[in-house]
């Protein structure tokens, strides 16, 4: 019971009794209008059909938000299939600037050629695949009026029939964001100041958005929420295939092998956040079966009262929310799964 309800209580009732937190009172005019300019670092391998689509919206997204000086980076990391040719006669016409990763080394060493190069003081990160609603650039730097936002990222929405768990899902992260900092961050669309980007990123690292969060709180700085900037992605079948879900479970093991100093450094609020928007759907389920096996040498009593106060609760949303239980008994249980193969994972690959 100490191990879950407690834990689990800190986060969702932290949700809803910490206070908001008030913007500083300090007004930074030169940010949201990307004065001093923006880079945008987009890491490419083998995306020959969608390449210039992306580089095209980024380019109208700036015009729309009346962002003149800017530069788009795109990183080739080992591309072989036409790509290079799109991108070195966009570099031609000085659309881009274009930078050949000659042999594959992976996104976090392409993310770290994109940074080295940048001139501007405000990084955008993108991924190629997703597409992004209209003025979502314009709604990210509109948060940097508050020049205690470090990072700010985009809300990611799926095709498809609606999805309860991941309209859970971002309401989780809308409230993580409004109380302090939210450690969701969508790594297809988000924001950040130049001076607070992890350098370098581990040439290792799985969940290269994650650190980013942590490193920009471990700097007493804010990641916020945008839910108008919306980042659409695949439906939820292809989005929680299990390969992600085992990429993000080691991503998630590797955070707590390798940057424990990281994450001590974020305050005991923000652990709480991180422990209930990452790690809860791990412990909870493993903690709730090792509670129903010990329940089986109690008392009769006890036994009777754990069961059916269990089996009342599941019911109860079942009936309620059928959709969202469904999905989340199952995302649980391949998340389960990916536990049981995280050797599999263990070397990073490459994610389109």
């Amino acid at each position: 019971m100490g191990l879950l309800v407690l834990p689990a209580s800190d986060y969702f009732v932290g949700l809803f009794i910490f206070p908001k937190v008030k913007p500083s009172s300090k007004i930074d005019e030169i940010s949201p209008l990307a004065l001093e300019g923006i880079s945008t670092i987009i890491a490419c391998h083998n995306e020959v059909d969608h390449i210039e689509l992306k580089v095209r919206a980024i380019q109208t997204q700036f015009k729309d938000a009346g962002v003149e000086t800017y530069e788009i980076i795109v990183v080739s990391d080992g591309s072989d299939d036409g790509s290079n040719k799109v991108l070195e006669r966009l570099a031609t016409e000085n659309t881009i600037v274009y930078s050949l990763v000659a042999v594959r080394q992976g996104k976090p060493n392409a993310l770290n050629v994109g940074v080295e190069i940048a001139q501007y003081p405000l990084l955008l990160f993108s991924d190629v695949r997703q597409t992004f609603e209209k003025n979502s650039i314009k709604y990210l730097l509109s948060n940097l009026s508050d020049p205690e936002v470090g990072a700010v990222t985009a809300q990611l929405e799926l095709e498809g029939k609606a999805s309860p768990s991941r309209k859970f899902m971002n309401r989780l992260k809308q409230l993580e964001s409004l109380k302090g900092s939210t450690t969701g961050m969508c790594g297809a669309l988000y924001l950040i100041r130049h001076s607070l980007v992890l350098k370098p990123f581990p040439k290792d690292i799985i969940l290269d958005d994650l650190l980013v969060a942590l490193n920009v709180m471990k700097n007493d700085k804010r990641v916020v929420l945008e839910p108008r900037a919306i980042v659409r992605d695949v439906n939820w079948n292809l989005f929680y295939s299990g390969r992600r879900q085992g990429r993000i479970t080691a991503g998630l093991v590797q955070i707590i092998r390798h940057h424990r100093g990281l994450l001590f450094s974020i305050g005991l609020k923000q652990l709480i956040f991180l422990y209930g928007q990452k790690y809860l759907k791990y412990v909870a389920p493993v903690l709730f079966a090792a509670a129903c096996v010990s329940a089986l040498f109690t008392t009769s009593e006890i036994r009777f009262w754990h069961f059916a106060i269990s089996g009342s609760l599941f019911l109860l949303l079942v009936i309620a929310r059928p959709m969202f239980v469904g999905e989340t008994l199952r995302l649980v249980l391949s998340y389960m799964a990916q536990l049981l193969k995280l050797d599999k994972y263990r070397k990073i690959k490459w994610e389109r």
